[in-house]
């Protein structure tokens, strides 16, 4: 049949390589990216690759960036056009209003009014668009003269999408061509513009529709528990997800997880994520959710984000964010360093408080891996009723637990650096550990000077006389003193 899939699928390859027959594509070694590729431009001068980039390259007056998008235009021979950045003019964008700030960026709602890049047109030579749709835009602080160091979000989601899209390829077809999708567990980037006020520069995202899983925490503390263990399956898979490629979060908490509003999650924010092999001295987060070994300044491990998972369960049971109640500063970091943990106030499913206090353990070795996470949590969902039944686990209301109005002032729920802070906290334990040990060394000095003025005082009323009437005051204090 005409209509079948099989038939569909046979016609729009067809399509595509009566199209690429008609252009008699040869490769030859290009003059601009130096690598023996596909042509399409009739002089053989530049590859497939870098003939298309020149078509939708537009400067952006920094060449750390335009260095970067040109890099991802020409650098991955894929079909599809998922992974490559592309500097967009503010102009582009309608409609743009204001959604929130974090520690380092605002962000906004806007509308692009042609969409990113889907494919190339070879009849037109020229790329095809999505056409309108909604995006988020992250402007940077502070950043007009950004560095190629402060590119890390793109690089970061860059360098995702090119290692996870040999696994999870999937071939969808469409009316105009045959391409590849890939289905990422991150939130998408598309490149990045430049607010022409601020002359700050923008990052261009997905918009999600829903909030994220901070601001949420409220209203989802009435769900029943199968929904909360449904939002951290999702919320573990997308961490299992950048995990499996060597990549670590480093920033990884509730406000950085978007919620839909089937529950399904999407990791957001991964400007100060690294590979798992680099290293950099400075540190940025939220206080509760940083790991120990963090706070005591040593090297970031995919088992640093596993401790701040255990948190996004402690909010989830509790309806609260860890440690509210508490000002988040020097003290607390130390604290943390030497064993507090958010308190267990009420009940949960079977497991879950094991498995959520085995995130936090002190030595981060023993902390389990995002996949031995999911594999539980699955189970422990499955095991709970979907609906309001009989069998399920139940809250129990107590006043440790549920939504509350007001924070202390001196929480700090938004990422900042803490390197000073962590400088300072690892200082003052380090002096307080020397005043411990001088104090034991007192008490046992003055200890032994007690003994031994004793024991002089003794061997003084030793040189007297025996037959002295004082004798048997003698005796009894020396036994008094050997007790």
């Amino acid at each position: 049949m005409e209509n079948s899939i099989k038939y569909r699928l046979r016609n729009a390859q067809n399509k595509i390589h009566k199209t690429q027959n008609t252009l008699k594509p040869i490769f030859k070694l290009c003059n601009e990216c130096n690598k023996k590729r596909k042509h399409l431009d009739e002089s053989y001068q530049f590859c497939h690759l870098c003939y298309k980039a020149k078509t939708v390259l537009i400067p952006s007056g920094n060449k750390a960036v335009d260095d970067f998008i040109k890099y991802t235009r020409i650098n991955w021979d894929v079909t599809d056009a998922t992974f490559k950045m592309e500097f967009v003019p503010y102009d582009r964008f309608t409609d743009i209003k204001f959604i929130a700030e974090g520690g380092f960026s605002k962000v906004y709602k806007a509308t692009w009014i042609d969409g990113p890049i889907t494919s190339w047109n070879y009849k037109k030579q020229k790329y095809r668009r999505q056409g309108k749709m909604f995006v988020a835009l992250k402007e940077l602080n502070n950043s007009n003269n950004i560095t190629s160091n402060e590119l890390n979000e793109l690089k970061v989601f860059y360098d995702f999408a090119i290692r996870h899209q040999k696994s999870s390829i999937v071939y969808e077809y469409t009316e105009s061509f045959y391409d590849f999708k890939h289905y990422l567990d991150v939130n998408n980037h598309y490149g990045i513009t430049k607010n022409p006020i601020t002359q700050n520069f923008v990052i261009i995202t997905d918009y999600c529709e829903g909030n994220d899983l901070a601001h949420e925490m409220a209203n989802y503390f009435g769900l029943l528990w199968y929904q909360k263990l449904l939002i951290l399956e999702s919320t573990i898979h997308k961490l299992e997800m950048i995990h499996n490629v060597n990549i670590i979060h480093r920033d990884y908490h509730s406000g950085n997880i978007l919620i839909s509003n089937d529950f399904s999650s999407n990791l957001c924010d991964l400007g100060i994520s690294k590979s798992a092999m680099a290293h950099d001295d400075e540190i940025y987060g939220i206080i509760p959710y940083v790991a120990p070994e963090i706070l005591k300044r040593q090297n970031y491990t995919k088992a640093s984000d596993i401790y701040g998972f255990g948190m996004i369960m402690w909010e989830l049971m509790t309806g609260r964010r860890p440690f509210w109640d508490q000002d988040h500063d020097i003290d607390l970091i130390i604290k943390i360093c030497d064993g507090l943990r958010p308190p267990i106030v009420t009940n949960a499913p079977d497991g879950y408080i094991e498995l959520m206090r085995s995130c936090w353990h002190s030595d981060p070795n023993k902390r389990p891996t995002a996949t031995e996470l999911r594999e539980k949590i699955v189970i422990m969902k499955n095991n709970e009723p979907s609906v309001n039944c009989d069998g399920r686990t139940k809250i129990i209301r107590s006043p440790d637990i549920g939504p509350i109005k007001s924070i202390n002032p001196g929480a700090v729920y938004k990422s900042r650096s803490l390197s000073t802070m962590i400088k300072s906290a690892e200082t003052t334990r380090s002096l307080e550990s020397i005043d411990s040990e001088i104090s034991k060394n007192d008490n046992l000095t003055v200890n032994d000077n007690d003994y031994l003025t004793k024991e002089l005082e003794l061997d003084i009323d030793n040189n007297a006389s025996f037959n002295d009437s004082k004798d048997d005051d003698y005796v009894t204090e020396e036994i008094n003193f050997d007790i």
